[in-house]
Order: C-alpha cells, then sequence, then structure tokens
C-alpha cells in the first residue's frame, strides 16, 4: 500500500538531488571497480551531507535525494560534494562524475519521504544536469546569489523547457575555479532518453540583465514595508530620501482612486491610511513606469488595464476568502513581464499586439509566436530576480494558468478572473453578461456566484474616472 498523505506536514526546504553519470555502462564493463568506487562515493557524499546539515531522506541505486533547511547550505554542500570528487582517486577506468540539481520550494513531509511539484522540479532539473554540474533553479539564486562558497559564482544559463512541467525554468550554473571549460555550458545534447526539452533563446533580443532594476530607495523602502517590526513613521525615512517618489506616492494617496475625504499630508500617514501592502503595490508601480518608459510605446494602455485589474481583485477578493490588499497588488503587478518586452523588444512586441488586435490568435499565442515564452514567464524572471513577495510572484506567473500554481491555485484564479473581467469592461464593453468558458471555469473554482461577472464589470465601469486618475497619478 502507498503513503498516505492525509498527517502530512507542508514544509519548505532547498532539495538536493545527485546521481551519477554514466553508472549503469560502469557497472557492465566494471563491476569490481564499480563497487569500491561507490562505496567511496557514498562516503564522500554522507559526509559532506552531515558536515552542511543536510537530511538524506531516500537513495535510490547511486542517487541521494536531500533536503536542506537553509539554501546557503545545500549549494555549499554541492561546491564541496564536486570538489572533494575531482580530488578523489577513482578505481574505474574513468572518473566518476556527479550531476547535482537544487531546487527550493514548499512539498509535502510523511513518512520520512517528501511529495509534491517541488520534487518534481528538481528531478527534471537533475534530468538535463551533465555529470560534474550544478544547476540551481531561479527559486534557489534568488536565496543565494549572497551567500556562495567562496571562489564560486552562478552563471545564468537561461530557460529551459522541461519535461511535463508547463512553465519553462529560469536555471543558473554553479562555477568554481576546478571546473573544466567543457562543463561551464548546459547544452541540449543530455541524452535522448533524459531530455525532452529544449533550451529557450535568453532573451535575444531581450536580455535579462538589462531589465531596469528598482530604484535602491524603493528596494530598501520595500524591505521595510515587509518588516513586521516597521511602522508607517520607519517607511516615511526610506521614502523621504527621494522626493520625486514621495510626491508621487502622496498624488496617488489623494488621487479620486481613492476618494479620502481629507488630504493626506505626508508619507507616513499614506501608509497608514492605505496598509503596508497598497504601498508596496504603489512603489513598485511608480518606480516601473519610470523604469520602463519608451519613446515610440503608449503605455498608459497597459497601467489602465493593470489598475483595472487590481480594482477587479479587490472586489472579487472577498468573495473569494483572499486578501482584498494583497490581491490589489497581485493585480497592479500581473502584466509585469509585458513592460519587458516593451522596453526590451519594442518591435516585435508591437507586432505581438498587431497579431493579437488582426486576428483570433490570443495574446500568449501571438507572444510565443514571436519570442518563444510568454510575458507571465518573463514576469516571473523579473518578479524573482526583484525580490517580490513569493505569493505575487506566483500571480505573475501563473494567472493564465492557475491550476499550475500549487499552493496559491486560488490566488491565481482571482487574479486571473480580475484579469478577464479588466479586458471585458475596457477592451470589449459588449461582454456585460456574456461569461467566457475560461471565466465560468474560474468563478465556479472561486465558489462565487452567478452575478458576480456582472456586479464586476460594474463596478468596473463606475471605476472608469478614478483609475484614470490613478494612472495620472504615479505618470
Amino acid at each position: 500500500m502507498g503513503p498516505t498523505l492525509g498527517d502530512a506536514a507542508l514544509i519548505t526546504a532547498t532539495f538536493l538531488f545527485t546521481d551519477i553519470e554514466g553508472s549503469t555502462g560502469l557497472w557492465e564493463r566494471e563491476p569490481q571497480a564499480m563497487r569500491v568506487a561507490l562505496q567511496r562515493h557514498n562516503g564522500l557524499l554522507s559526509a559532506t551531507i552531515e558536515r552542511y546539515g543536510g537530511c538524506v531522506f531516500k537513495t535510490v541505486g547511486d542517487a541521494f535525494c536531500v533536503s536542506f533547511d537553509e539554501p546557503a547550505s545545500a549549494v555549499a554542500a554541492a561546491s564541496a560534494i564536486q570538489r572533494s570528487l575531482a580530488l578523489a582517486k577513482w578505481p574505474t577506468s574513468s572518473p566518476l562524475r556527479v550531476r547535482i540539481a537544487l531546487h527550493t520550494g514548499a512539498a509535502y513531509l510523511s513518512g520520512g519521504d517528501y511529495f509534491g511539484t517541488t520534487l518534481n522540479r528538481v528531478a527534471r532539473l537533475l534530468a538535463v544536469t551533465h555529470g560534474g554540474q550544478t544547476l540551481l533553479s531561479s527559486a534557489t539564486e534568488t536565496l543565494v546569489r549572497d551567500s556562495l562558497p567562496p571562489d564560486c559564482r552562478l552563471r545564468d544559463t537561461g530557460m529551459l523547457r522541461l519535461r511535463d512541467l508547463p512553465q519553462p525554468m529560469h536555471v543558473h550554473q554553479l562555477i568554481h575555479p576546478d571546473l573544466p571549460p567543457e562543463l561551464q555550458q548546459v547544452s541540449e545534447n543530455t541524452g535522448a532518453a533524459k531530455l525532452t526539452a529544449q533550451p529557450i533563446a535568453q532573451f535575444r533580443p531581450v536580455d535579462l540583465y538589462e531589465v531596469p532594476t528598482l530604484p535602491s530607495v524603493v528596494v530598501q523602502a520595500l524591505e521595510v514595508l515587509q518588516s513586521p517590526e516597521s511602522d508607517a513613521r520607519a517607511v516615511e525615512r526610506v521614502i523621504v530620501h527621494d522626493p520625486a517618489i514621495s510626491a508621487k506616492i502622496l498624488r496617488v494617496a489623494n488621487s479620486a482612486f481613492f476618494g479620502f475625504s481629507r488630504r493626506v499630508g505626508t508619507v507616513a500617514e499614506a501608509v497608514r491610511v492605505l496598509g503596508f501592502t497598497n504601498v508596496q503595490g504603489m512603489l513598485i508601480s511608480v518606480a516601473a513606469f519610470d523604469a520602463f518608459r519608451t519613446e515610440q510605446l503608449d503605455l498608459v494602455d497597459f497601467w489602465k488595464h493593470s489598475i483595472a485589474t487590481a480594482t477587479a481583485a479587490r472586489f472579487l477578493a472577498a468573495g473569494a476568502r483572499c486578501s482584498g490588499d494583497e490581491a490589489f497588488m497581485a493585480g497592479l503587478l500581473h502584466d509585469i513581464g509585458r513592460l519587458i518586452f516593451a522596453l526590451q523588444a519594442e518591435t516585435a512586441y508591437r507586432r505581438s499586439l498587431e497579431l493579437r488586435r488582426d486576428s483570433t490568435i490570443g495574446s500568449l499565442e501571438a507572444e510565443r509566436t514571436l519570442f518563444d515564452f510568454t510575458h507571465a514567464e518573463v514576469g516571473q524572471l523579473v518578479a524573482e530576480r526583484w525580490n517580490l513577495p513569493a505569493r505575487h510572484v506566483a500571480a505573475i506567473a501563473f494567472h493564465h494558468d492557475p491550476a499550475a500554481a500549487g499552493q496559491e491555485s486560488r490566488f491565481c484564479a482571482l487574479i486571473g478572473l480580475a484579469d478577464a473581467a479588466a479586458h471585458a469592461a475596457f477592451d470589449a464593453p459588449s461582454s456585460v453578461g456574456t461569461l467566457t468558458p475560461s471565466a465560468t471555469v474560474l468563478v465556479d473554482g472561486l465558489g462565487l456566484g452567478a452575478r458576480i461577472w456582472d456586479d464586476c464589470l460594474a463596478q468596473l465601469a463606475a471605476s472608469r474616472a478614478s483609475i484614470d486618475s490613478f494612472v495620472g497619478a504615479i505618470r
């Protein structure tokens, strides 16, 4: 009888998977030498994993499955394993080469074993890793980029489509001084039996490293806003160092969108009356509006749609049993990937808009035709790079495919429904009373009443002037 998950605990950890490249052939050709080599391999890995605080929860043949509480310890263990294996003397005709993959996420712990989509992702990543290489998902890279082992660095290898996974994975390679040059790249040629994925072009013409970073004052303010020990004054002390951003936050707070009866006079007062989560969304929006200006494209319609989605998300949140403030912030940021296309590939982005407008092709199909990846996939990478909260990263990545979002599927479905409502209200006003099949699935999945669609569209129609006021305030 298989394991039951009725008593499972949901644990967030960094998972490290290993296996020996070409071990089947070595066992066939050199069984006696391989027996000695495997004992040596197991001893080296076990000692290193224990030294760095890892827990081996499963071994399958020569493969180790390990969990770490600290992502930096997992990366340090991976580096130490590869270096110790490279220095070891092996009785086989060729040295053992071990591939290592790391990914951080939530998994169910039951009966001493882990289960869930996080394990699937690290296993798929391991399948495209060469012996001697260590690959990390972006979820792990985000947590360890500032705490790497000495003499190590990370190389961005771009996005990989991995077998059976609905979204590409953004992958980084751990580089250390002893790594041979031929292993300092990830290729498709990892064996037909293990690879049905192909690397996507590494943001050509879009280059992730050219994506504008958030201003330092915004980064500092977000850190303060996300700290449970902060108050409104602490946020103000950071933001006041940038008069332009301070002025825009006050303009937004005093816009018709929020409709306060008295004027908000200070940043601290804006934080108190709007709430920490709302101010986070505004800060990112204000910074992004400035960072993503282009000479040719008018992005006012983009921001109108984003604010309309945020408005719809807040309206729908109560019925969906989600936080209205979190839903509002996610709605503001859900299409951030489109800004990357607009900034870095303006001509192609303009063509994707034309494809969508002039044919029955949807926006995702148009983007995949021209870029080979979508705004949701690119938006996820940017959100992770900006260290946005995990729930909002999920909403950006999966608002078109909530079922793939795991434990955040309900929140992503809410943002997906809000996105559909904003399009219907502003791009196709005749949609009132017409609930599309995809929106019907979201309404039913969220357990919302049959009238919610028309009520939401009516709310957006009534909010049109205040949405224009919000856009004017952040420009």
